[in-house]
């Protein structure tokens, strides 16, 4: 059994870098304290939501 995250969801991995003002920082540095994780996952976190999640994810039509 596999434990731990995948590395990289493809088979080719790339690296970035992202900037943030010194105050949008230091939210996250509270946003992680409070979840008791780390700044960079939050941001894959955000990431995966972002590229990965339906737009409409919970599949209800409203009739309007």
């Amino acid at each position: 059994m596999n434990r731990g995250r995948r590395s990289a969801v493809g088979k080719t991995k790339v690296s970035i870098r992202v900037l943030f003002s010194e105050k949008d920082y230091e939210a996250l540095e509270n946003i992680a304290e409070l979840e008791r994780t780390d700044i960079s996952t939050l941001v894959r976190r955000a990431v995966a939501r972002h590229f990965f999640m339906p737009d409409n994810g919970n599949g209800i039509k409203h009739s309007g």
